[in-house]
């Protein structure tokens, strides 16, 4: 199922992609929307908008030294963190559920893997059936019209083909 709708899911993004190069939507909206920010300036009010958030940040940043407090702060709490970790990682039973976990983890990525492997396969063969169902199809069209026109030539008799025609003293003439 997931390789089915693999395949239907990327044949419809390139028929979206084909409708879109066709009617140029995707051009014609980059177009729009550059006229209208053009004739109302909406990137450059965003610029200086940002530039001016930039400088009171800076000023308040200079003035209560937020910046300094925040680095020191996050110092003190990685150290903090550091220590519990230690601690926790020297206790046995943390140890065991951490191997455990770490195991299951293991087998749980092993299992997608595996499954996006299937996957992958699926989606291959789904493609290679999608082409021979396209092709019987197709060939059987073919010989439907091969047959019908086969008989209607039985019903008209043997084919004739003429002995005189007008190129016959060009072909004389090259023959000789």
């Amino acid at each position: 199922m997931l390789a089915k709708g693999f395949i239907l899911g990327k044949d419809a993004i390139n028929k979206t992609k084909s409708i879109d190069e066709r009617l140029q939507l995707t051009s014609n909206a980059s177009s729009a929307v550059a006229s209208i920010d053009h004739k109302i300036g909406l990137s450059d009010k965003l610029s200086i908008g940002t530039t001016i958030v930039n400088e009171k940040v800076k000023e308040m940043d200079e003035r209560y030294q937020l910046s300094g407090m925040t680095k020191s702060a996050i110092a003190v709490a990685e150290e903090k963190a550091s220590i519990a970790g230690s601690a926790i990682m020297s206790n046995s039973y943390v140890l065991t559920g951490a191997s455990w976990l770490s195991n299951a983890f293991s087998v749980v990525a092993k299992a997608a893997e595996d499954v996006s492997t299937m996957t992958m396969e699926k989606v291959e063969q789904a493609e290679v059936e999608k082409k021979e169902i396209i092709y019987s199809e197709r060939k059987g069209t073919v010989d439907e019209y091969a047959q019908m026109n086969f008989e209607d030539s039985l019903n008209g008799g043997p084919a004739v083909v003429p002995v005189n025609s007008e190129n016959d003293s060009k072909v004389g003439n090259f023959l000789t």
